[in-house]
């Protein structure tokens, strides 16, 4: 552990935009961009997320199996069968992300449904409205909403 702490509290950085270096400031959150760490840092951060969606009984489920989440490095795909469902799921990560100074990025959220069938009613995220659908035809999911942050 003490590795870890070490290795992360000598973090530095400068940005270097057309061909001037700025000021050097310290990096103070996150995980190394390319670490071979990093993935398994960030999961760890972020396994009790994974946890409150899957015991809040809203999502999409195969049987009994939770499937209305994944997640692939910094990037969250959430799924349920109900517009009420997938709000219930953005509640929960807006509230992981306020207690553990996480920011989603709604500017890069997108909402699309699997075989629309139903009316499609806009999701809410933080101050910003998502809407759609993005109209998609699979043949094996039918009525899925899907949130990709």
């Amino acid at each position: 552990m003490r590795i870890l702490q070490n290795w992360y509290s000598k973090l530095y950085a400068s940005v270097l935009w057309n061909g001037l270096l700025g000021n050097i400031f310290p990096i103070l959150c996150g995980v190394r961009q390319g670490g071979v760490l990093s993935p398994l840092l960030f999961s760890v951060y972020v396994d009790d997320l994974i946890r409150e969606l899957r015991l809040s009984s809203y999502g999409a489920y195969v049987g009994n199996l939770f499937v209305g989440t994944i997640f692939y490095a910094d990037d969250i795909c959430l799924m349920s069968g109900s517009c009420f469902g997938l709000q219930k799921l953005f509640d929960i990560c807006s509230d992981y992300g306020l207690k553990w100074d996480i920011l989603f990025n709604p500017t890069k959220s997108h909402l699309f449904t699997v075989v629309a069938a139903i009316p499609v009613l806009p999701c809410i995220y933080g101050a910003r409205i998502l809407t759609g659908p993005l109209k998609c035809t699979f043949i094996m999911c039918t009525n899925i909403w899907v949130f990709i942050c």
